[in-house]
């Protein structure tokens, strides 16, 4: 059984960044991520064409969530809570500048996504994120304190936290772990 403190399922930006900002809020602890695929990053490799559109220069949550009209009020707190300006000063506290297109889009200097890619596994290097692949969790169970999960049928991990970064899915199987760990679904 492979444990850690904390575990992130999905290697998919979010999961990957949230790996990140949990081993550097919590030094000495133990974080990993699995990832179903052997992919890492797929999506941000593809995104805005190739160059990875990063952020947007708009600044002010209210305006931002114009932009998205399904769920819009939940991300109203989270820009709130970590805005473009932050997304901005992160990269470039880790060496990646961005730059701003006319519509607002802002995309690595490099206009390379795998900038962004080599710096989010940059920083899961200095802080001791392990990443595993071809681990496809089908079992989450609470076990006291702590969650147990399986994956491909053999593969067992423990952890005490767990957040789940699997992206969205169109068919209401891909959410029953949630379901049996007491959540409620709506259908997608």
């Amino acid at each position: 059984m492979k444990k850690a403190d904390i575990i992130i399922i999905g290697a998919g930006a979010a999961g990957i960044f949230a790996a990140i900002n949990a081993a550097e809020a919590n030094p000495g602890k133990k974080v990993l991520v699995v990832e179903k695929s052997s992919k890492l990053l797929a999506k941000v490799k593809v995104s805005g064409g190739g160059r990875c559109n990063v952020t947007n220069t708009c600044k002010e949550p209210s305006e931002l969530i114009k932009n998205y009209p399904r769920g819009n009020k939940k991300l109203k707190k989270a820009f709130a809570e970590f805005g473009t300006t932050d997304t901005v000063n992160w990269f470039s506290e880790r060496g990646v500048e961005l730059h701003a297109e006319a519509d607002g889009r802002m995309f690595p200097i490099t206009n390379n996504s795998q900038t962004i890619i080599d710096c989010l596994l940059k920083a899961c290097d200095k802080y001791k994120v392990e990443i595993i692949t071809r681990a496809n969790i089908e079992t989450i169970e609470k076990q006291g304190s702590s969650f147990q999960l399986t994956a491909n049928a053999n593969q067992l991990f423990e952890c005490e936290k767990l957040l789940i970064s699997t992206g969205g899915s169109n068919k209401i199987e891909g959410y029953s772990w949630l379901e049996k760990l007491g959540h409620s679904i709506n259908p997608p």
